[in-house]
């Protein structure tokens, strides 16, 4: 199945030379790319075929990453999103994961990783580095969480599903795992996402981190 994938960077070298490897990569392809948030949204309007992924950057001009994304998330619920940065600071993460965004990439990541983080996001809907959620765990255990009172609001099933997500498994393998069927599985996720106020599965992630529901060396990567 093949990827679309659009990009919105003000650094003209970077992006095109992200939009080069993109294209570089298997049944994926750059259907557009934009100089700053006001063309990227523009463009999402216009444009027939929609992206499936949105590589975006945070510090645009005219319209930044973040003030973007919470426009698009309104707009094109659908659209996922990879925030491109140098900043791995806390507060920004938290805040855009907040506002939407599915996934982190650092701008001087692997050509490796950027296939890596738009496949996993494109399949599982994010996509989180090791360092990435561990400034992520830092920055929520700062805000001291009342854990009782969040896990009181779970079920021991959804505990299990939410579990399961954050270690990356797909709704059917969700479903076997658990002997339990598809809709099932479907709907502890809406649920989950309904009672922890998530706005997709890196709410989710985020949600497991903040409450100690999940240890970072559950995770895969």
């Amino acid at each position: 199945m093949k990827i679309n994938v659009a990009i919105a960077d003000d650094q003209k070298l970077f992006r095109k030379g992200m939009a080069a490897l993109i294209s570089s990569f298997d049944q994926m392809s750059l259907i557009f790319e934009a100089g700053n948030g006001n063309e990227l949204l523009q463009l999402c309007n216009s444009e027939i075929e929609k992206p499936d992924i949105i590589l975006l950057d945070l510090s645009m001009p005219e319209l930044n990453g973040l003030e973007a994304l919470k426009i698009l998330k309104e707009k094109h619920a659908a659209i996922k999103v990879i925030i491109l940065t140098i900043h791995e600071v806390e507060n920004f993460i938290l805040a855009t994961i907040q506002a939407g965004a599915n996934g982190y990439l650092a701008k001087n990541a692997e050509p490796e990783e950027v296939e890596l983080a738009i496949r996993e996001v494109f399949k599982n809907d994010f996509y989180f580095t090791m360092p990435m959620l561990e400034i992520m765990r830092k920055g929520l255990v700062k805000k001291a969480p009342t854990t009782l009172e969040s896990e009181n609001k779970l079920t021991s099933r959804e505990k299990e599903v939410l579990e399961l997500i954050c270690k990356q498994f797909n709704s059917n393998e969700i479903a076997e795992k658990l002997f339990l069927s598809n809709r099932t599985v479907e709907g502890h996720r809406n649920n989950l996402l309904l009672k922890t106020g998530s706005r997709n599965t890196a709410g989710l992630v985020l949600y497991a981190l903040k409450h100690k529901l999940i240890e970072l060396d559950s995770f895969s990567h």
